[in-house]
């Protein structure tokens, strides 16, 4: 409620409806005092009103002051983001993630001063090499070692590139890397060695049956004894197990019964 004074009724509703912003349908009026002229000037009194603005107009005109205030004022409050709540799963699921990377990470650096490792130790064998990291997991890693004398990188029988795969998971080790499986290769050397066991499986099996004697093949590195572990299982007539102590451990191919 607001009261508004003019030298007649006329002029106190303009003063109003200018103010408030507003026509004169959307004001309530009540006349408090009426104007009188008086007689020269004696007894002279403005019109005095009594202003309300109607219910419905009332969001109206609070939005149009409010809109003359200063900018501060209309700044809306900042929105937070609500805070996600995890269950015990989706913690532990984070966590596993984070050490995953993290181990990742380790694994990657690791490699990357592995590969000069190799290049050291080949060139004190008169050998040049070039690792190419072909694969960097967690537990698993493989390099390529580009040369121009791969039967010297393999060595007699697989034996050095074998042996400088142990110095590398060593070398790896030492970095804090663990459990990992690091496999060198050279050319194609590694999938004709697989064909190679695959062979040597297929005759100790045919061996074996026929005689009735348990074969003992050469010592070998615990991948590829792992292998024929597993070739071993597709032939029911055979049973094989590991003999001797590393690095000269080996496979027995022998009677099932």
């Amino acid at each position: 409620m607001t009261i508004f004074k003019g030298k007649d009724e006329t002029a106190a509703i303009e003063k109003a409806v200018k103010q408030l912003a507003a026509t004169k349908d959307q004001l309530e009026i009540k006349v408090l005092q009426t104007a009188h002229h008086g007689f020269l000037g004696i007894g002279r009194r403005p019109a005095k009103i009594k202003v309300t603005l109607r219910k419905e107009n009332h969001n109206l005109s609070k939005s149009v002051v409010d809109n003359d205030k200063p900018h501060e004022e209309n700044v809306q409050p900042e929105k937070t983001t609500p805070e996600i709540t995890m269950t015990p799963e989706e913690k532990l699921q984070k966590q596993m993630a984070e050490n995953h990377q993290h181990n990742l990470a380790k694994v990657k650096t690791a490699m990357a001063g592995l590969t000069d490792y190799l290049i050291k130790i080949y060139q004190q064998l008169g050998i040049t090499v070039e690792p190419r990291i072909q694969e960097v997991k967690v537990h698993h890693c493989e390099v390529n070692l580009e040369t121009e004398h791969p039967g010297q990188v393999v060595g007699y029988h697989g034996r050095r590139i074998n042996a400088i795969e142990q110095l590398g998971v060593a070398f790896l080790n030492y970095h804090g890397v663990r459990e990992v499986e690091l496999i060198l290769n050279t050319g194609d050397y590694r999938e004709k060695r697989r064909a190679t066991l695959d062979k040597l499986m297929e005759r100790s099996v045919t061996q074996v049956i026929a005689t009735g004697q348990a074969v003992f093949l050469d010592p070998m590195p615990a991948r590829e004894r792992k292998y024929l572990h597993k070739l071993a299982e597709q032939h029911a007539e055979v049973r094989t197990y590991s003999h001797g102590r590393e690095p000269f451990r080996s496979i027995v191919i022998a009677p099932q019964n």
